[in-house]
């Protein structure tokens, strides 16, 4: 067993001789719970028979600890790492259904020779792997790790690379955008003789140990609102274990701002005089700012606040680090912003910081759920019914109600009908001709045809984008800001407790005409300032990137493209330039699609992707 050296220096495995080396497992920790020695990893038991190199947080570790030592277990740690490989010894991979937080791990039984591998339900931390060609087996929280190892040679998955340029989509399988490379995917573990691991087309076959729940729920609206209250605030209670200072990331939005102002409460409750130190990102630009709205949270709360301003001028002098950090391409400029919070946080010595995230994906943000609930109206011809969610939503126009009626209709098709129909909008279209499809090596198919899904339930919708798209693309942005930075992100909407309980309530507990989240907004009124519940309008960390396009950085960006057809080796056609003139000049609407190509040429640079 070998341990990393603390002055996070790259350290090359290329040239190194371990031809007597049966495993490896290499660690540098982010200190969090027992900061002294005894919690350095890799960590093993008295006998050094099992050992664990671990990345996350159980939340819940005093409980289970508790439990262990009235069977006997001793301790000589106060870490949830020494927990974690406790129970795999007491328990076995049913372990993994008594954690309560965010984890990927790997313990390794030095006398079964054996390997167990394992991953959170949601995903939240990250667990790639990739066989070399030696055959060695080889996993790490970020693809980053493989490079240094002998044989490597980053060569482009063409199919993944299609789904991101074209779909804008990413993580929703467990391919990456570099061949050969995977990820165990969220809910799953491996566990396998090391002698036994084998490659099957260059992958292996890790096991479900968690599937969402499907039950149904037949409490009250306010039965549930009350509910959904109470496993917040535990929710919230529990993620702030940590024996290092805790701060928030705060957007003025519904989600962050719940969390900061529940964590202003117990802190109150707990009669600690420091404040909460929060993180925004904001624009001198007020029309793409929310510092409105993260001030109405601060003069509610009196946290101490701390804001971040980022600008055009660094963003190419930060992309390419950022993106060596991503390991794959991102979508947006979000993650440019996030990464300026995290900094920030860092900054002010502020180890863990918790957030929002992955509300939106099971309590109603993304319209899926009005869909959902328009669908079923259009389907049953509950017209009355319809109108009336039009008229709340603001549709008024004879016009504009059938062509939003006509939909769900149309979406009532089968799937493959709908995909089909797909390819032949102008904005699929347009992006055909700035690429060669040929060339990357890709088929003309909807990435969705791998993703077993349907829009018929809130369990399905919840489970499409809690495990699909988008949360697990918005975990890896997020994961990889903040350990570039030393912090540890955390994601209380995320308690896998919480997630039940809220996809077993009726659509309508959820979403309704003109407010969705309803069960957050009802259940959490008295701890939400009284501006912040009444908001429609959220915007989120945004950047005023259209500005930029059409009027402050138009030949910057151009010269961007440029740099990336002739780096892309002809997977991107000069149409890319006609493409990004037409956006500018306002022929074609808006989109992200030229971030995407820049981003793209950039990733090939930064990891030297053989593209042929």
């Amino acid at each position: 067993v070998w341990q990393t050296d603390t002055n996070y220096k790259p350290i090359n495995l290329a040239g190194s001789n371990h031809q007597n080396w049966n495993v490896l497992l290499g660690h540098r920790r982010l200190s969090i719970l027992d900061l002294s020695p005894a919690g350095h990893l890799p960590m093993c038991d008295t006998n050094k028979r099992f050992w664990i190199t671990y990345n996350g947080e159980v939340y819940n570790f005093i409980e289970i600890r508790n439990e262990l030592i009235k069977q006997g277990v001793s301790f000589t740690t106060q870490t949830d790492t020494e927990v974690i490989l406790k129970a795999y010894i007491v328990w076995g991979p049913e372990c993994l259904n008594r954690f309560v937080g965010m984890f990927a791990f790997a313990i390794y039984d030095n006398e079964n020779k054996e390997i167990f591998l394992a991953r959170d339900r949601f995903g939240i931390k990250p667990l790639y792997y990739w066989f070399a060609p030696d055959g060695s087996f080889c996993f790490g929280s970020e693809i980053k790790q493989f490079t240094v190892v002998k044989g490597w040679r980053a060569r482009l998955n063409g199919q993944r690379a299609y789904d991101y340029l074209f779909y804008s989509l990413t993580d929703h399988t467990d391919e990456t955008m570099f061949a050969g490379v995977y990820h165990i995917p969220p809910s799953h573990y491996y566990k396998e003789k090391v002698a036994d691991i084998k490659s099957s087309g260059g992958k292996i076959n890790p096991t479900l140990w968690y599937k969402l729940p499907e039950n149904k729920s037949t409490n009250t609206f306010s039965e549930a609102t009350d509910e959904f209250k109470r496993l917040f605030k535990a929710a919230v209670k529990i993620h702030l274990r940590s024996d290092v200072p805790v701060g928030s990331a705060l957007s003025g939005g519904l989600d962050s701002t719940a969390v900061v102002c529940e964590v202003n409460n117990l802190l109150n409750e707990e009669g600690k005089k420091e404040l909460q130190k929060t993180f925004s990102s904001v624009s001198h630009d007020e029309r793409y700012s929310e510092k409105k709205w993260v001030d109405e949270v601060i003069k509610e709360t009196a946290v101490d606040a701390n804001f971040v301003y980022p600008s055009y001028e660094k963003l190419f002098e930060l992309t390419p680090k950022i993106l060596w950090h991503m390991d794959e391409p991102y979508q947006s400029q979000a993650t440019y912003l996030g990464y300026h919070v995290f900094e920030c946080a860092k900054q002010h010595g502020i180890k863990v910081l918790l957030n929002g995230q992955g509300a939106d994906e099971y309590l109603s943000a993304y319209g899926q759920y009005k869909e959902f609930r328009w669908r079923t109206l259009a389907k049953k011809l509950r017209l009355k019914k319809l109108n009336k969610d039009f008229l709340g939503y603001g549709i008024k126009n004879f016009k504009t109600k059938l062509i939003n009626f006509s939909r769900q209709i149309l979406l009532l098709g089968p799937a493959p009908f709908l995909r089909f129909f797909s390819r032949k909008s102008p904005f699929y279209k347009g992006i055909k001709k700035t690429l060669s499809i040929k060339k990357l090596k890709a088929r003309e198919l909807h990435p969705y045809n791998q993703i077993p899904y349907k829009y018929s339930s809130v369990y399905n919708i919840a489970s499409l984008q809690l495990f699909h798209n988008p949360l697990p693309r918005y975990l890896r942005w997020e994961d990889r800001n903040s350990m570039a930075n030393s912090i540890e992100a955390r994601v209380p909407f995320l308690d896998h407790r919480m997630v039940e309980y809220v996809i077993s309530q009726p659509v309508e507990f959820l979403d309704g005409a003109n407010e969705s989240k309803r069960l957050l907004l009802h259940g959490l009124r008295d701890i939400l300032p009284t501006s912040i519940f009444n908001r429609k309008d959220k915007m989120g960390f945004i950047t005023p990137e259209e500005r930029w396009l059409k009027i402050d950085y138009t030949k910057e960006l151009r010269k961007k493209l440029e740099e990336t057809i002739l780096v892309c080796n002809g997977i991107f056609k000069q149409e890319v330039l006609t493409y990004f003139d037409d956006v500018v000049g306002g022929k074609i609407e808006f989109d992200y699609t030229y971030w995407r190509i820049i981003l793209f040429g950039e990733w090939i640079k930064v990891f030297k992707v053989d593209i042929d």
